[in-house]
């Protein structure tokens, strides 16, 4: 008797494993097109993604060449704090620095989510990477940009700060 149940639990068992085996090769993946596109909706849909797009199109638009170091949006309920890093591949006073920032700035405060907005230019000084000029702006600094000029922009900003190599 105790090898018939042995014999019927053996037949059970390999019954169960041929239907997980086929199970496991019928489930449906999804396409790699379906999967970007799920992954599309799901970044698009991520806070702070639009305003990031947004900064980065920005940003090449007014700079020559490939600048952007790092931008990260950090959203706050229904604003968004956005530090943009640039790098400059050349020597630049802080005029030329500050009429860079003013244009992009021009485009950058139509964006309404955007609470306060940071801009930090590095430079390589020696060989290492450098912060070289970081100015905050709040909302109602970036609200002032449109009525004021590049040169303003150090008495509007709620912090501002400037490496010796640009006195």
């Amino acid at each position: 008797m105790f090898r018939k149940f042995t014999k019927l639990y053996m037949v059970l068992l390999f019954f169960l494993i041929i239907v997980g085996g086929i199970n496991i090769f019928m489930v449906d993946e999804p396409s790699d097109q379906q999967q970007n596109q799920l992954e599309n909706k799901v970044t698009q849909t991520t806070p702070g993604y639009s305003t990031m797009t947004t900064i980065a199109q920005i940003s090449t638009t007014h700079l020559l060449e490939n600048a952007i170091l790092d931008i990260q949006v950090t959203p706050t309920d229904d604003k968004e704090d956005v530090l943009l890093q640039l790098q400059t591949s050349e020597f630049l006073t802080e005029d030329m620095l500050l009429k860079n920032t003013y244009n992009m700035l021009q485009d950058i405060q139509k964006i309404e989510t955007i609470d306060t907005f940071t801009f930090a230019w590095y430079m390589l000084i020696k060989s290492e990477n450098t912060e070289v000029l970081a100015l905050t702006l709040d909302r109602e600094g970036l609200n002032k940009v449109v009525t004021t000029s590049y040169q303003a922009l150090p008495t509007i900003a709620t912090d501002y700060k400037k490496h010796e190599v640009l006195q």
